[in-house]
């Protein structure tokens, strides 16, 4: 007779078998997160000082509940100069009491945020002498301390390498090899829920922040844990450690309708008041360095809101944007993901123009806020790449590249481009520029097309 088979209880040491398992004690070491049902949103009120000069320990002009997002860079322990910085009055002497103050900053960021809103701490890991994880600090703070629902990390990765410096550590050798940072985190935790308190359509009835401002490929890309943005100057801002502009942007599109409050406890020079400010978002910043408050005052207004996506390319993604404007432009399309005959190899769209000659056309990058199309340097290769193959199996054919945003001259994207000239491609259209779909529409319609118009290439590059 078999006997019925005992439960088990966490040890001390971890789990074995898990079957009828009794895990109370393993998640009664855990607090378990602050979960609500409120739904109240404040009306968005002016904010008339977007930068203060004060401690965020105690933030009395911001509302509580009245935060969307909570996005801050907290001054770390890193590098000489930092250091030198961290001498100077009201920054923490110890990492203790730099953990006791951010715990104290991020409780009163939680009280003025309303419920679902989200916090985004950008941090970088310390040291290797021994290493201290500071995300880890951060999201213990975050989630067990203020209880908080942690929504994830995404690692900002600064650069595709780093210098020849070993960072202290055995140079080829197993003695004591140092891994050299090139990445940082950014936490993420939301507030009471995971939603944000109302729907879109109550929020719009309610007169309340509603309008997304998030493209298909941008939220492709963002919904991804590793965003590659290069790290910002230092002496061109005039702060040790900036976080680049492009990084609280690309949170507040993901996280944050159009005039939101956006908020940032340690300011510095200004950098998530700028990005708010171009994507209209309402921002308060404090900071207790009257310089580092004056940066990031005089940043803040000379920031310009972005211009406003049309409505005919809004919420497009750069394969559907690159197919109404070769339709407008008068070629039939006759393959949409068009597979090139034993090359491995998928173009998005086979075309003729009006005298029925094909025409093949390729959409390198996605259509995004920040380096769209062919700005990146691996688009551009890739982009080579297929015109070469495309033409290795296909003859001397049109190969066009339809991109949503060409890379300007004479940046290293364009000086490659240039180089291998109109034999490796045809053309390159920038899909929203009117010039460049023009010059699509009389290759559409102008009947036998013998060598490209200038418009990208120079004529200097078509007499070569």
């Amino acid at each position: 007779m078999e006997l019925p088979r005992k439960g088990t209880t966490t040890s001390n040491f971890g789990v074995g078998k898990r079957e009828n398992h009794d895990a109370q004690a393993f998640y009664n070491r855990f607090r378990v997160p602050e979960v609500s049902t409120d739904d109240t949103v404040l009306p968005p009120m002016p904010v008339p000082e977007p930068v203060v000069l004060g401690d965020a320990r105690l933030m009395g002009n911001v509302a509580d509940g009245s935060v969307a997002l909570v996005v801050t860079s907290p001054p770390y322990f890193a590098g000489k100069q930092y250091e030198e910085e961290l001498q100077r009055e009201g920054v923490p002497g110890s990492y203790l009491e730099f953990l006791e103050l951010l715990t104290d900053v991020f409780a009163e960021c939680v009280r003025k945020l309303e419920p679902g809103g989200r916090i985004a701490v950008n941090v970088a890991n310390l040291g290797r002498k021994p290493y201290r994880s500071l995300s880890a600090d951060v999201i213990r703070i975050l989630e067990h301390d203020l209880g908080l629902l942690l929504r994830g990390e995404v690692i900002w990765q600064k650069s595709e390498g780093a210098a020849g410096s070993c960072a202290w550590g055995s140079f080829r050798s197993a003695a004591n090899p140092v891994l050299r940072d090139i990445s940082e985190r950014v936490v993420i935790a939301s507030k009471g829920r995971f939603d944000r308190a109302l729907t879109v359509n109550q929020r719009a009835a309610a007169g309340l922040p509603h309008v997304n401002s998030v493209g298909v490929d941008d939220f492709m890309n963002l919904t991804l844990d590793v965003w590659t943005i290069p790290p910002e100057s230092a002496k061109r801002v005039g702060h040790p450690a900036p976080f680049p502009v492009e990084l609280p942007e690309q949170l507040m599109r993901l996280y944050t309708y159009e005039n939101d409050l956006v908020l940032d406890p340690f300011a510095g020079s200004g950098s998530t008041g700028v990005a708010a400010k171009r994507l209209g978002r309402r921002f308060v910043g404090y900071d207790t360095d009257p310089e580092y408050v004056a940066i990031a005052k005089d940043r803040y207004k000379r920031a310009m809101r972005f211009p406003e996506v049309p409505d005919d390319i809004d919420g497009k993604n750069a394969h559907s944007l690159a197919k109404s404007v070769l339709e407008e432009s008068g070629f039939t399309i006759t393959d949409e993901t068009y597979r090139v005959p034993k090359a491995g190899l998928v173009l998005n769209f086979r075309a003729t123009d009006a005298q029925g000659a094909p025409w093949y056309f390729d959409v390198p990058g996605p259509f995004t806020s920040h380096r769209a199309g062919l700005q990146k340097m691996d688009a551009v290769w890739r982009a080579l790449g297929k015109a070469s193959a495309t033409k290795g199996r296909l003859g001397d054919v049109k190969f066009v590249l339809l991109a949503p945003s060409l890379p300007k001259r004479p940046s290293e994207g364009d000086t490659v481009l240039r180089s291998a000239g109109p034999s490796a491609f045809f053309d390159a259209i920038a899909l929203l520029e009117d010039g460049h779909r023009g010059r699509l529409a009389s290759y559409a319609t102008a009947g036998a097309v013998a060598r490209p118009q200038p418009g990208f290439w120079t004529n200097g590059d078509l007499s070569r």
